[in-house]
Parts: structure tokens; sequence; C-alpha cells
């Protein structure tokens, strides 16, 4: 009895018994392989879904700040597109502090953003009867302006401009705003499609990638009694749609705002 029991311990397992433990071996492999192949596509999918809305916010933000501070009155908007817009951007902020009205310079204080000559580029300026909007034509050093601010113990001139128009009647200590025309749209780039800025010189892109030229950005633009209008002097409220896409598995998320621009 002693050697049989031996025997039958040294025994070890049969092919059958090694056949079940290599296909439940299997099994359980397959399965993690599953959970992990799983984990990984919820892992980029939440991923390309952060870039998406990322993309959305982003490009919201810039549209609407912009739209925000345009004024249909005062000829901000040029172009009013169903898939493009073309507006005066805000770039720069001052303080009139002095100025020669007979050659129209401006001197300024407390200078914010750009304050240049580069095409394009207007000033919107306080105006007791209303605020004026004038093209800036040259920016002056300080040391050859000949202006200075009539404050004894306070701030100086920081920035001088040279502006077409007149400036009769603008006060000292009257805000002034730099604008600088641009243009809004979905552009081509390495194969996908992004949120463009462009100013005729330069293209910036912005956010994305979006849906495809026509759908990835739209407008669509009312006057003041909430009709269409395509009339760019009387816009008085801007809807904007934007698609943005995914660039590996196609998802789109999409966005829509309604912005009532500045004096409406």
């Amino acid at each position: 009895m002693t050697r049989i029991a031996s025997r039958s311990a040294q025994r070890g397992f049969s092919l059958a018994e090694l056949l079940v433990v290599i296909l439940l071996g299997t099994i359980i492999a397959a399965a993690l392989y599953q959970v992990l192949v799983f984990q990984q596509r919820l892992y980029t999918d939440e991923r390309a879904a952060t870039y998406r809305h990322d993309a959305l916010r982003l490009a919201s933000a810039v549209l609407s700040a912009d739209l925000m501070e345009a004024s249909a009155s005062e000829g901000d908007f040029v172009a009013t597109e169903t898939d493009s817009l073309s507006l005066r951007s805000p770039v720069g902020f001052g303080i009139v502090c002095a100025i020669d009205a007979s050659v129209g310079r401006l001197a300024m204080f407390d200078v914010q953003g750009r304050m240049d000559d580069e095409s394009g580029d207007s000033l919107l300026i306080y105006h007791p009867d209303g605020w004026l909007v004038r093209d800036l034509s040259e920016a002056e050093s300080e040391a050859t302006a000949g202006l200075a601010c009539p404050y004894a113990s306070g701030p100086s001139v920081e920035r001088v401009v040279r502006v077409a128009g007149s400036l009769g009647g603008v006060p000292v200590g009257a805000p002034v705003r730099a604008f600088h025309r641009y243009s809004y749209r979905v552009d081509e780039h390495d194969g996908a499609w992004w949120l463009v800025r462009d100013d005729g010189s330069a293209t910036q892109v912005l956010a994305g990638p979006f849906s495809e030229e026509g759908s990835g950005l739209s407008f669509a633009y009312f006057n003041a009694t909430g009709g269409s209008t395509t009339d760019p002097a009387q816009v008085a409220r801007v809807d904007l749609t934007l698609v943005a896409e995914s660039e590996t598995f196609g998802e789109r998320d999409t966005l829509t705002a309604s912005v009532r621009p500045r004096n409406q």
C-alpha cells in the first residue's frame, strides 16, 4: 500500500488537466487583454473629448470677446458671411493727456496692449458728442513728440500717435481704444480644419480641429427687431455655431452661443 501511494503522488498532471489549465489561462489572459483595450480606448476617447471641449471653449471665448466689443453703428463689422466674419478687434487701450488737434496728434498714458501704426489699425476715441473712429496713421516716440501731460506730479506721456481726421472737442482724460481688422474662418492646415484669424498679411491658427469648411463654423446675424440681416451696420445679435471634430475617430461636439455686440 505504501509503494502504490508513493507512485500516485509522483504521477504529475495528466494531458487533460494540462489542457484545462492552458484553456483557463487563455480565457483569463483574453479577458485581461479586453479590459486593457477597453481602458485604453476609454482613455483615448476621454482625451479626444477633452481636446474637443477645449477647442470649443477657446474658440467661443475669442469670438465672443471680439463680438461683444464690436459696434455695428460705429462700423466695426466689415463683412458678415455665414461661414466667416470680418470685424475690428480691440488690441490696445490708453488715456488722452495732451492733444495737438492741428496735426491730429494724441499723447497718452496708461497705455496697455498694442497702440502702433500697423496696417488696418484704427482708434475709438471718446468725444462728448459720441465716440470718434479715426484711422491710426503713425506712432511717434515720446522723445520727438513735444507733448506732455498737464499734471504737476502725475503720469507722463507713454505713447504719441497721429490719426487721420479731426480731434476737435476731444477732452483730456478721454479713453482711447485701438482696433485691428481681423477675419475669422475655418481653414485647412496639415489635413485638418482649424479656426484661424487673418489680418490680410498674416494668418494665425487659434484652435481646433473643427469640422470641414462650411460646417465647423457658422454665423447668423440679426437686427434689433430680431429679424435676419446681411447688413453689417444693422447687426444687433450674432449666433455662432462651432463643431469640433476628433481627427482619429471622427467624433463631434457642438457649441452654440448668442452674442450681442457693444451698444446694442
